[in-house]
């Protein structure tokens, strides 16, 4: 059976297309990202943007064009933060609709069962318990969990295009706005450490764009997904990216540091929460993975 699976994100829609069955995924066929910000202003509004709505159809449209092109026999696309928080949220539904992508909310019950799953596809093994951070636009999800069971997982309000458009004017940071950012972030992630070390895990993997934005850049700008996949980001690494963040313009990310341009104003935050969650759980580093909700989604399309 050949699936699409959509993941649609507050900051990037991603495309996922698969064949497998319900054992799992045996091959991708197809595998993209495009940073929409669907999220635009919705923290300020409370809907979408006409432009955000209108970079949506455009993205779908083209991923429509693909998921034709390999005849897939089923689509899954599912949404998370922005979508619930809209108060236009039926118009995007609308546009999915129009080119028959329906689209779900993924329901609180089961978003870190899926996000865990897709995160985590083909490399658990046993009782070894793993952390994934999933930061995404609106919010970031952290669960713990391993092959038979999740023992805990939260989604707090610390998403990079969120805390972006709240607390940063300008970039580079002042130092005001560094501070009450991080502060933020830091009181935000005490609140579950509590619980998170309670169930101590080899692992942490680092999902979504954040974490394979920073992995190329330190590779020199170029996506290569063998080695961002699995790609170490210790502490030393992400202080020094949150440093470097914080201290250009958004135009000297993209140009020098090969940032793309939907991501470079929100990667500061982005990387903030990845350095103080590590920091707070006294780990010294965390791996990219490259997967995440879309193959938590493709692997549900194939269950259903």
């Amino acid at each position: 059976m050949k699936v699409a699976a959509l993941d649609l994100g507050t900051n990037s829609f991603l495309c996922l297309i698969v064949e497998g069955g319900k054992p799992g995924i045996k091959k991708v066929l197809s595998d993209q990202v495009k940073v929409v910000r669907l999220g635009q202003g919705v923290g300020k509004t409370g809907a979408f943007h006409p432009d955000a709505l209108a970079r949506a159809k455009a993205c779908l449209t083209e991923f429509k064009k693909e998921i034709d092109r390999h005849n897939v026999d089923r689509i899954l696309a599912m949404a998370t933060s922005a979508a619930r928080d809209a108060s236009n949220g039926p118009e995007l539904f609308k546009i999915g609709e129009d080119l028959g992508i329906p689209i779900e909310i993924i329901p609180g019950a089961d978003e870190a069962r899926i996000t865990f799953a897709g995160a985590t596809e083909g490399t658990l093994h046993g009782n070894e318990n793993c952390i994934v951070v999933d930061v995404g636009g609106g919010s970031t999800e952290f669960i713990v969990g391993n092959s038979n069971q999740l023992h805990f997982s939260k989604s707090l309000n610390i998403g990079c295009v969120r805390m972006t458009e709240k607390y940063i004017t300008a970039q580079p940071l002042s130092q005001t706005e560094r501070i009450i950012v991080e502060e933020a972030i830091d009181s935000q992630l005490r609140t579950i450490m509590p619980e998170i070390q309670k169930h101590p895990a080899q692992d942490v993997l680092a999902v979504a764009g954040t974490p394979s934005a920073i992995a190329v850049a330190e590779l020199g700008g170029k996506f290569d997904r063998a080695q961002v996949h699995g790609f170490v980001l210790d502490q030393a690494k992400l202080k020094k990216w949150c440093d470097l963040l914080a201290n250009t313009t958004v135009q000297e990310k993209i140009d020098k540091y090969k940032i793309e341009a939907g991501r470079a104003d929100v990667l500061f935050v982005g990387a903030s929460i990845l350095y103080q969650f590590l920091l707070q759980l006294k780990k010294p580093s965390m791996k990219v993975s490259i997967k995440g909700v879309r193959y938590g989604v493709a692997l549900e399309a194939l269950r259903r």
